[in-house]
């Protein structure tokens, strides 16, 4: 296909006991994690299922920064600000994860309570639909 540009997609894979993290970025920054209970794949066989046109590689590097913003999650500690990201999201889903970024590390809020923190108190459904679609689940919890 003439003019088209595949995408270049690094990724790896972690695991702490019975889950399996799986990392994908790009060389502009985090694109998505995917998670899995016991049954470990590959990275790459992964995400192919959701990147069926895009170059996939296994590559550290460029996941270097996910991964430590990952193994803090996992250690309860506040990943460090500054992660580069490249995921794609609505005005409105980018508020709400710019907003559970706020919640204090250890702690939980409800839906509701995040759509005032957005400034829209009736929006606790497309604050939860929101947050189903997140990419990158253990940084924006």
């Amino acid at each position: 296909m003439a003019g088209k540009t595949v995408r270049e997609i690094y990724c790896w894979e972690m695991t702490r006991d019975d889950l399996n993290i799986y990392l994908a970025s790009t060389k502009k920054g985090a694109l998505r994690i995917g998670l899995t209970l016991k049954r470990k794949l590959d990275s790459t066989d992964f995400f192919r299922r959701i990147f069926p046109k895009d170059a996939l590689s296994k590559d550290y590097g460029p996941n270097r920064f996910l991964i430590n913003a990952v193994k803090a999650a996992l250690l309860n500690k506040q990943p460090k600000a500054g992660l580069d990201l490249d995921t794609f999201c609505t005005p409105f889903q980018q508020r709400v994860y710019e907003a559970i970024t706020k919640i204090p590390f250890g702690r939980t809020k409800t839906y509701r309570e995040v759509a005032l923190m957005v400034g829209n108190p009736k929006g606790a459904r497309a604050v939860g639909q929101a947050l189903g679609r997140n990419p990158l689940p253990l940084i924006f919890p």
